[in-house]
């Protein structure tokens, strides 16, 4: 008999939460030979007015291999502590620390309402680049939450070793971590790529939140030093996706872009579904995301599977890029060595790109067929259930 394992956080048909929602879409979909999954969500996207239209509110739908709830704006606590007792399940698993249907699961565990295992994925949220944002309003709850131990009560997952060190630092060494790496999807499908790459010639693409802790910005300002010291290029291309998150962010971007010549040309695309970021990035030549923070970076893998070469920063588990020569992961620090990635890439020839986007694809391949992150997983909720 499988054991059921109900899950807290952002889902289908959600399409401006980013990387939490493919997270769990995989977990849920390569684990449910192994467990029945429930999910518990909001009724609408992140920062939309409107509910999901497609799904009914208030009550289970099945979602692919899970049932998921979608919970009436404002009235968390009410719906899941009505689930909790209406279902059985074996271990509760959390996507967020600070989001406020995580908080309810941690303070009802903390009060022992929750008689089940806890385990809590703060999906990077402790790292120093999220904890900068708002940083007076989580100052203040981590202080309460540290002060009556409530990390005693449950356990933490982590996606790589920084990201256990992020979560060890700011909730105490005594904090139970464990490893589970974020299960890559299994869909090997390249997108079907016309694209061909002339010297002097580079189109770029990001997909992430237009938020600060993705950098975009910065990206506008490497671009921008390019196209004041560069003379001999003939054209960039910086396309843009995702959903509109902070407003007042994405008017300072726009002001960078406003200083750019016609030689360098920024579009915004807006949001994309999770099933088409491959096909639409096998249409670029590079994948720019000079990230403040990522527990792991979805799209990133999308980006190699795409055969499109990666430039982002340190703050990501995708490590040691250049020596695979996939791409670059740089620290923020050094503008310079971003400036002379991009014009690795804006300067090669098609058959050097050629290459190039054949082993960002095949490193993508590899990446999908020796994770280790699904066993990961398997032992990590059965161990918990044990207990």
């Amino acid at each position: 008999m499988k054991r059921s394992v109900l899950i807290i956080g952002p889902y289908l048909p959600g399409k401006s939460f980013g990387g939490p929602v493919k997270s769990l879409l995989n977990l849920v979909e390569t684990l449910g030979d192994y467990f029945d999954f429930y999910v518990i969500t909001e009724d609408r996207d992140l920062n939309a007015k409107d509910v999901y239209s497609d799904v009914e509110i208030g009550s289970w739908n099945q979602i692919g291999r899970a049932k998921v709830f979608y919970v009436p704006k404002g009235k968390d606590f009410k719906y899941i502590n009505f689930i909790l007792k209406d279902i059985n399940y074996d271990l509760v698993y959390t996507n967020s620390f600070f989001s406020k249907q995580s908080i309810i699961i941690q303070l009802l565990k903390y009060l022992n309402v929750i008689k089940k295992p806890v385990i809590v994925a703060p999906r990077g949220e402790l790292s120093s680049g999220a904890l900068g944002i708002k940083s007076k309003k989580k100052k203040i709850f981590l202080q309460a939450y540290k002060l009556f131990n409530i990390q005693r009560k449950q356990s933490y997952t982590c996606t790589s070793i920084t990201d256990k060190q992020d979560i060890l630092t700011i909730l105490g060494h005594n904090t139970k971590v464990i490893k589970a790496g974020n299960i890559v999807s299994s869909d090997l499908k390249s997108g079907d790529s016309l694209r061909k790459k002339q010297s002097g010639q580079l189109k770029i693409a990001t997909v992430s939140r237009i938020s600060k802790i993705k950098n975009i910005d910065y990206s506008l300002s490497l671009l921008k030093v390019i196209d004041e010291s560069e003379n001999s290029f003939n054209e960039i291309i910086f396309d843009i996706y995702g959903p509109l998150e902070d407003e007042d962010y994405w008017n300072e971007c726009l002001s960078i872009r406003s200083n750019l010549s016609r030689k360098v040309i920024v579009n915004y695309k807006g949001a994309v579904d999770y099933n088409e970021v491959i096909n639409i990035l096998s249409n670029y030549h590079v994948f720019l995301f000079p990230t403040k923070g990522e527990n792991f970076g979805h799209v990133i893998q999308e980006a190699f599977l795409s055969g499109c070469p990666v430039i982002t920063s340190d703050q990501t588990p995708w490590r040691k890029l250049e020596r695979l020569e996939v791409g670059y992961d740089i620290s923020l620090e050094n503008q310079e060595q971003y400036i002379n990635a991009i014009k690795h890439y804006l300067y090669m020839d098609n058959k050097n790109y050629e290459l190039a986007s054949k082993k960002a694809y095949e490193y993508g391949i590899y990446k999908v067929e020796h994770q280790l992150s699904i066993k990961e997983h398997i032992d990590m909720f059965n161990n918990e259930i044990k207990k």
